[in-house]
């Protein structure tokens, strides 16, 4: 019989811990800090805004895109919107070698990127093929409106969401 109610209370006591240490992860997972992080790695979709072409090395020139879709951290909490922009800059640009340019290549430096209306740096690279277009005017490089790119974070990336008001 003693073994019986010792059982029982062994149970009893396993259940109720189980319990309060799932309040305590339901708890933690829900609590707001204020704070969206994301890891090093973390994959970005974005647009480029408005179409760019240079006659001469684009080194500098500024660029921006627009975030495609929510960037979710591991708690599944929003840290950079849809509609962000990204203020991109040419790092580096190698010249086609042949008439079609397909071998020319725009390399883009992620600069900052704001959200909810504050603004954060941001570091990440992005290489791209310019359309091989050559005008009247000798442009050799061009970037559309609308080229879509992808790029990964190169470290920890860290919003503050803003504490009342609109986002």
């Amino acid at each position: 019989m003693s073994r019986l109610v010792l059982t029982g209370m062994l149970v009893l006591g396993l259940a109720a811990c189980s319990n309060v240490a799932a309040r305590e992860v339901v708890r933690d997972v829900t609590r707001d800090d204020g704070v969206g992080t994301l890891v090093a790695g973390t994959l970005i979709e974005a647009t480029i805004q408005g179409s760019h072409g240079w006659r001469r090395h684009p080194l500098g020139e500024r660029l921006t895109a627009t975030v495609s879709a929510d960037v979710r951290n591991a708690r599944q909490g929003v840290v950079i919107p849809a509609g962000s922009v990204v203020a991109l800059r040419v790092a580096h640009w190698r010249r086609p070698n042949t008439p079609s340019q397909a071998d020319a290549r725009i390399t883009l430096e992620t600069l900052s990127v704001t959200v909810r209306r504050r603004w954060y740096a941001m570091r990440a690279m992005v290489e791209l093929t310019p359309l091989p277009i050559r005008r009247p005017s000798g442009e050799v490089a061009v970037v559309a409106s609308g080229t879509r790119i992808l790029f990964v974070l190169a470290e920890k990336f860290t919003a503050a969401k803003r504490l009342g008001g609109v986002p």
